[in-house]
């Protein structure tokens, strides 16, 4: 008969060799960096870049983030600045849109609009919770998140 310690013993050591085997494969994506850098320009629309310090093996470089994938390009290629020039301002022109497009409505507004409808002379009991269209477990915060 097996006791409960044993089964617990080998429960444990399965985890341990679970979670050494996925934190090994977890560590190769993260040690992936740019050992070559190329200074031909990138044709494809930018979505992202990040700037790579040198750590050997890793050099310095610009890692520029496209549809087809990772590219690893020369800082000081002629062509690098301008590329992340134009997408800092298209990036910063997407947001000033998204905030100008559409104004933030806060919960206050919509319940100062909705109490100054209702007249003053109205007794508070006709107020029903049913008539509510906010659930019950909102929370109010006196920050815009959009």
């Amino acid at each position: 008969m097996v006791n409960s310690g044993s089964i617990f013993k080998c429960a444990l050591v399965a985890i341990v060799l679970v979670a050494l085997a996925r934190s090994g494969s977890a560590a190769e994506k993260l040690a992936s960096c740019c050992k070559m850098v190329t200074k031909q320009e990138i044709t494809e629309p930018i979505l992202g870049y990040l700037v790579q310090k040198p750590n050997p093996p890793c050099v310095k470089a610009v890692i520029f983030q496209t549809k087809s994938g990772l590219f690893c390009s020369q800082l000081t290629a002629p062509w690098v600045r301008r590329k992340i020039f134009a997408f800092e301002a298209a990036k910063a022109e997407a947001n000033v849109m998204a905030t100008t497009s559409q104004p933030p409505v806060s919960l206050l507004s919509i319940i100062t609009s909705t109490a100054s409808s209702v007249s003053s002379s109205a007794p508070l009991s006709s107020f029903s919770s049913s008539t509510s269209d906010s659930p019950t477990d909102e929370t109010f915060s006196g920050e815009d998140n959009e």
